[in-house]
């Protein structure tokens, strides 16, 4: 499993941002606070509905937008799929497998599948 595509609207600092992946071990290189965690948690929340850094979603949401969009590419073998999550806070959150919308948040979980080592514990 592989992510080939990340989009993010108004997750964290990015207004927009479009990162093309190719297989194998990606590394973001940058001077602090260019948004290079931001882009792994983006990955993190897809695998695990939560992320690493804090405990609700409103953190994750750029300042002054109403909601994010975390939308990946993601290739297993032969197969591909679209993830969508919109992070909705102090709302219920929607999701989207392959731009359908009669899924739950809860049913992207397994496409995506990370591991995470990071420097500081998790919020809970």
């Amino acid at each position: 499993m592989h992510v080939t595509h990340l989009s993010l609207a108004d997750f964290r600092s990015y207004a927009r941002v479009e990162v093309p992946l190719d297989p194998g071990v990606t590394a973001f290189v940058g001077a602090n606070g260019q948004g290079k965690t931001n882009l792994v948690e983006a990955v993190g929340y897809l695998a695990t509905l939560g992320s690493h850094r804090v405990a609700s979603d409103a953190p994750l949401v750029r300042m002054g937008a109403e909601r994010a969009v975390i939308r990946a590419a993601v290739t297993q073998g032969e197969r591909s799929q679209l993830v969508e999550l919109e992070l909705n806070p102090g709302r219920a959150n929607r999701a989207r497998i392959n731009r359908s919308s009669q899924v739950r948040p809860r049913d992207v979980l397994g496409i995506v599948r990370t591991v995470l080592f990071a420097p500081r514990t998790s919020p809970w």
